[in-house]
């Protein structure tokens, strides 16, 4: 292996059947992403800004100066009133943004611009009217409008809307719409050198006006102020007499209104007699005490069935009787109660001496009996007048009842005549009220018919300006150049949306899934040639091209340290991608900077054969064919590089059955002895794209180098070809060659290519001397004993 000083910055290849990218997946950085497409398509970008800039100046030298003249008009600024009748009809709310941008329409309005052409004959005027001759940028541009009105600014437009069937009724006093069309040219034309707008903050409104004659221009915005300001006196007016008329109409009908109301009133109360003295009626404070009285005598009721319902229960259970207020507050039967206990008591106490059967027992049982006999007695009579009281109860609820049902429907009855009078009494008194409002604002509107004045006054005639306004020659080239810039940008970004080619060994490693092994630069200039090229390389061992060659083996070799690949085969998906060049570069540079290393060059691209051509030799010798097919010997067909001393054997163009050839077993024979006599045998394949002959190649190989050209071989053609060549052998790898460092450098992958374009120096000053130069032998590779 040999020990380049450059190995350390090649990432070594992992076994190439593992198809995910070497690089991590680092995020970008948009910004830079944006700022390099912008430096690498500056000449872009800068063409487009110029071309612009060029065509503006074009236009503006044959452009008409214009002159501006400007009128100032101030807006009324009181407070605009809603209930104020005549600020309704006639005031502006200058309050109101979006009034004083109505405002600012009316004053840009067809119908006032037409009164302006009419007062100052424009129709007449050649300038206004389109009768003037073209000049040479219109003649220029007529036939991009006539394409733009006759069919694109159809396909853009939106659909037409469809015409109302009743036309509006027109302003008194305004001509009917004019058909004359250099009337209808001069509209458009004043109409198109017309702006109005707000002078910042204020109420005063800009009428700038600009033509090619300046005095014009000052008439036209005088006229067309003055012409705002007699339209406002004139709505006026016009709305004063039409509200007039309508206040007519509306106080005829609310008069009768108000007569039908009063009448109808007069004649419910004569109906409902509710036109004398209330008195007679039932009045709420009435319905009010019977309410009171229903709901006292509906408590007592239920207070006496409460007692009676206690007297029953305990009636049953004579022991309960004592929680009774009737009974408890009765003497007679507190008396009987005592004399009860009494009795009781002495009764079991004689029991005890003297027996049940005594006479004394029984005459004290007689005894009990007879107070208890009274007790009951008593106790029913107490009953009978509480069912009595609750009897008198009920009939005075019944009573009361009647007469509150009596009460309230009276009562009602007469509430809702008063509430029907009410409510007619009330419309009789809106209809009074609206009448009389609109009799005041019609007898305001009669007297006010005749002092009507604008809402606006002029601040500030225009005056002619001696100095145009337009052409403005720098601001219009510095647009141009911006316009076109930008329109440069986007391009720039089209371009690279639509680049399908590969520019870094990410992009290859991402779409492919392939490592890559390096990138070769370009040589330019003179030594751009084939053979100029390999003669370049050899000669400046230390170049960034020889440099990257030598880190594409350093690279194969690190991949496979446990087995160096022997017989390494070259490919790549087209043909002109340089990879015979690289082949004679490889095997030269490998054996100029080791001489003890044998490396042979075989050409099996049989249907080219370029090997010579890259070498530099005008006599191919012996061809693999030949020593295959037995008609040459080995060393018949080996020739040796005079500036490398790399073995050779070329090939044959045109060479028939080469795919049987090359599967045939004595080329696999022939494999096996390059491999016994020559350290590295590198064979220079066909393009896979082409021709089978590369697959063959790949499968006897070791390993396979793919040369893909830098910004050139389209990405789904390497994508398809690395495909083909995965499919027969696992030990792929990817050269990105013939790479152009100072268009790379702009792009900043930060990958081969832009170390070598940003550290040419640390090639050294001698990358033009040859390795061997001043008689000095070639460095050996020291061994261990």
């Amino acid at each position: 292996m040999l020990d380049e000083p450059n190995q350390n910055r090649i990432v070594a290849t992992p076994d190439a059947s593992a198809l995910a990218p070497l690089r991590p997946a680092d995020s970008p950085n948009e910004l830079w992403e944006w700022l390099r497409l912008l430096n690498r398509r500056k000449a872009l970008i800068v063409g487009c800004g110029l071309i612009a800039t060029a065509l503006m100046a074009l236009m503006l030298a044959q452009a008409t100066p214009l002159y501006k003249a400007t009128a100032r008009i101030m807006l009324d600024t009181r407070t605009f009133k809603v209930v104020s009748t005549e600020a309704a009809l006639s005031g502006v709310d200058t309050l109101n943004m979006g009034a004083i941008q109505s405002e600012l329409e009316v004053i840009q309005s067809e119908f006032l611009i037409g009164r302006v052409v009419d007062k100052l004959g424009l129709a007449n005027n050649p300038e206004f009217n389109g009768t003037k001759p073209p000049g040479f940028i219109d003649n220029a541009l007529q036939p991009l409008r006539d394409l733009w009105s006759t069919g694109i600014s159809t396909l853009l437009a939106p659909p037409p809307k469809p015409q109302q069937a009743s036309a509006q009724p027109q302003r008194a006093g305004r001509p009917a719409e004019d058909s004359d069309p250099r009337r209808r040219a001069a509209i458009g034309a004043v109409a198109g050198r017309l702006s109005v707008s707000l002078l910042g903050r204020t109420f005063v409104i800009l009428v700038t006006v600009e033509s090619p004659d300046g005095t014009m221009s000052a008439r036209i915005a005088n006229a067309i102020a003055e012409a705002y300001l007699a339209d406002q006196v004139d709505n006026k007016n016009e709305a004063n007499r039409r509200a007039t008329e309508w206040l007519e109409q509306r106080l005829a009908e609310l008069r009768r209104n108000l007569q039908v109301a009063e009448e109808a009133v007069a004649a419910y109360r004569r109906d409902k007699g509710l036109a004398g003295s209330p008195e007679g009626t039932i009045s709420s404070q009435t319905l009010a005490d019977l309410n009171n009285r229903y709901t006292a005598a509906k408590a007592r009721r239920i207070e006496r069935e409460g007692r009676l319902v206690a007297l029953s229960k305990a009636s049953l259970n004579p022991g309960e009787l004592a929680n009774i207020p009737e009974v408890s507050g009765n003497t007679t039967l507190a008396a009987l109660r005592i004399q009860d206990v009494e009795l009781t008591r002495k009764g079991a106490e004689l029991s005890a001496q003297l027996g049940e059967n005594h006479y004394k027992m029984q005459q004290i049982r007689s005894e009990l009996a007879a107070i208890r006999s009274r007790f009951l007695t008593e106790t029913q009579r107490i009953t009978l007048a509480v069912r009595a009281e609750l009897d008198a109860a009920k009939s005075e609820e019944d009573d009361l009842k009647e007469l509150v049902d009596k009460a309230s429907v009276v009562a009602g009855t007469a509430s809702q005549y008063e509430a029907e009078q009410k409510q007619l009494e009330r419309e009789a008194q809106s209809n009074r009220t609206l009448y009389e409002g609109f009799l005041n604002r019609f007898k305001e509107l009669r007297e006010q018919q005749d002092i009507q004045r604008a809402d606006a006054r002029i601040l500030a005639y225009a005056h002619p300006s001696g100095a145009p306004s337009s052409p403005n020659y720098r601001s219009g080239l510095m647009m141009a150049f911006i316009i076109g810039s930008m329109l440069g940008m986007a391009g720039a970004v089209a371009a690279e949306k639509l680049d399908r080619v590969f520019r870094s060994a990410a992009q290859v490693e991402e779409s492919v899934g392939v490592g890559v092994l390096g990138m070769v630069p370009e040589v330019r200039g003179a030594a751009a040639t084939r053979s100029n090229v390999v003669a370049h390389v050899l000669e400046n061992t230390t170049s960034p091209a020889a440099e990257s060659i030598r880190a594409v083996f350093t690279a194969i070799s690190l991949g496979s340290l446990d087995r160096p690949p022997r017989i390494v085969a070259v490919t790549s998906s087209t043909p002109s991608e340089g990879k015979t060049t690289f082949v004679a570069s490889l095997g030269g540079l490998l054996t100029k900077m080791n001489a003890s290393r044998r490396v042979l060059i075989v050409d099996l691209d049989l249907r080219q054969a370029r090997l010579s051509a890259a070498l530099g030799l005008k006599d191919r010798g012996g061809t693999i064919d030949e020593y295959l097919m037995g008609l040459k010997t080995l060393e018949e067909c080996t020739r040796r590089h005079e500036l490398s001393g790399v073995d050779y054997i070329c090939g044959r163009p045109n060479t028939p059955n080469a795919p049987e050839i090359l599967e045939s077993h004595a080329m696999k024979a022939a494999l096996g002895v390059f491999a016994e006599r020559y350290d590295l045998v590198i064979l220079d394949g066909p393009p896979v794209m082409a021709v089978s002959d590369a697959r063959i190649i790949s499968r006897l190989a070791d390993y396979t180098v793919f040369i893909v050209q830098w910004a050139k071989t389209p990405r789904e053609v390497v994508k398809t070809a690395v495909g083909a060549l995965l499919s027969v052998t696992s030990h792929v790898g990817i050269v990105i060659n013939r790479v152009n460092l100072a268009k790379h450098a702009r792009y900043g992958y930060g990958d081969h290519g832009d170390y070598y374009s940003r550290y040419r120096g640390y090639y050294g000053a001698g990358a033009d001397v040859p390795a061997n130069a001043g008689g000095r032998p070639p460095l050996k590779l020291a061994s261990k004993k």
